[in-house]
Order: structure tokens, then C-alpha cells, then sequence
């Protein structure tokens, strides 16, 4: 599981097993320990590895998102 801070924001980037040997990604975004948002990739994947990078990377971009309805600007990948 990998973690980043975007803005208010904390995102989680992790992956399961969806089915034998293929992953799905998946994010969590929280704002105080308080559960924002979470979704399921679609994408299946025959790599641990590239799952969670795309859980990550989608959190990422929904982060961003939320910080620019919310405070107007987007604060990037930091």
C-alpha cells in the first residue's frame, strides 16, 4: 500500500486479488482519518505491482479533483 498527501487530502493506493492471477486496483481518500471516498479500478492486471499503481495514480487524480471543487486549485501530484 502506498501513501501520498494531496492537498487535504490522504490517498491510499493498494490492490487485491481479483480472481487467480489477475489484480485490481483500488484507492482510499480520507480527510482526518474520516473515509472521503473509495473505489474499485476496472482494469485487471496480471501484476501485483501494476494494481496498486493504478490505485494510486486514479486516487491521485480524484484528489486533485476534489480539492479543486473545494478550494478552487489544484495542488498537484506533491
Amino acid at each position: 500500500m502506498t501513501h501520498r498527501k494531496i492537498g487535504y487530502f490522504d490517498v491510499e493506493g493498494s490492490c487485491y486479488v481479483a480472481k487467480p492471477g489477475r489484480w485490481r486496483g483500488k484507492y482510499v481518500i480520507s480527510e482526518d482519518g474520516e473515509e472521503v471516498q473509495e473505489k474499485l479500478c476496472t482494469t485487471l492486471h496480471e501484476n501485483e505491482e501494476d494494481a496498486c499503481a493504478e490505485g494510486m495514480q486514479l486516487g491521485v487524480e480524484a484528489a486533485r479533483r476534489l480539492m479543486k471543487e473545494r478550494e478552487g486549485f489544484d495542488p498537484g501530484e506533491v
